[in-house]
């Protein structure tokens, strides 16, 4: 969201209140659909090193750390489509989960 524009979160709040915590999930599709934007950002120049993460924009063995992933990509994306979590998202009824998978937020996004 451009500085210049007011987003709306006010479907972000709705579901966030809406759904249980419970059914915030995401598949291994969504995962691989987020590996192909987090590429296709990289090659384009859209995700850029920090000096939190001096990632390499040409590595594709770990890449750049899901602090980086959250702030340049997946914020400005939510936010755009409502405030929203990414997988509220994705699946706005929420999931039913039958494995939890966790992340640490140092990694890179290649790793997870």
């Amino acid at each position: 969201v451009a500085s210049d524009d007011v987003a709306d979160f006010s479907l972000g709040k709705k579901l966030h209140h809406g759904v249980p915590a419970e059914r915030w999930c995401v598949t291994r599709r969504d995962l691989r659909h987020l590996r192909a934007l987090v590429c296709e950002a990289l090659q384009e120049g859209r995700l850029v090193p920090t000096a939190r993460d001096a990632f390499d924009p040409k590595d594709r063995r770990y890449g750049p750390t899901i602090y980086t992933i959250t702030d340049q990509l997946v914020k400005p994306i939510t936010a755009q489509a409502g405030g929203m979590s990414w997988a509220l998202m994705r699946h706005p009824k929420g999931l039913k989960c039958d494995l939890f998978i966790t992340h640490a937020w140092q990694e890179g996004i290649f790793e997870f």
